[in-house]
């Protein structure tokens, strides 16, 4: 809800960062001004605003203009919103065990946690 990124967010990113649970591969601030302007940011641009700006991103430019565009559609003035794009690499083992055993992955898809949440609760309801 401002146009900083929250030290609680950046260290919940470094942690993960840190743990390899994932791994970065682009990084993006949006920002909408108060008076409605965009600004993008990418991480090389951010200097020390973000302390997580010693990360190397090994595919920066993902997060690609139409995706920034349609961030920005959804922030409201004096709001700001952290692109991450990211490799689950805890997969890796998964995936790689799944090939070697002649398997592909079909198809992956990331739920919110509030609708992992609601299906529980319902679940839960049913018992």
């Amino acid at each position: 809800p401002s146009d900083r990124i929250p030290s609680g967010v950046q260290t919940a990113v470094a942690e993960v960062l840190a743990e390899g649970t994932v791994t970065l591969l682009d990084l993006a601030v949006v920002r909408r001004s108060e008076n409605g302007d965009v600004e993008f940011l990418e991480l090389t641009d951010l200097g020390d605003e973000i302390e997580i700006t010693d990360v190397q991103l090994s595919s920066a430019g993902l997060a690609g203009e139409e995706d920034l565009d349609e961030v920005a559609a959804g922030l409201a003035p004096g709001t700001s919103a952290l692109v991450l794009v990211v490799e689950h690499t805890w997969a890796r083992g998964v995936v790689g065990a799944a090939a070697d055993a002649g398997g592909v992955v079909l198809f992956s898809e990331r739920i919110p946690a509030e609708v992992v949440n609601e299906v529980a609760d319902l679940a839960l309801a049913e018992d």
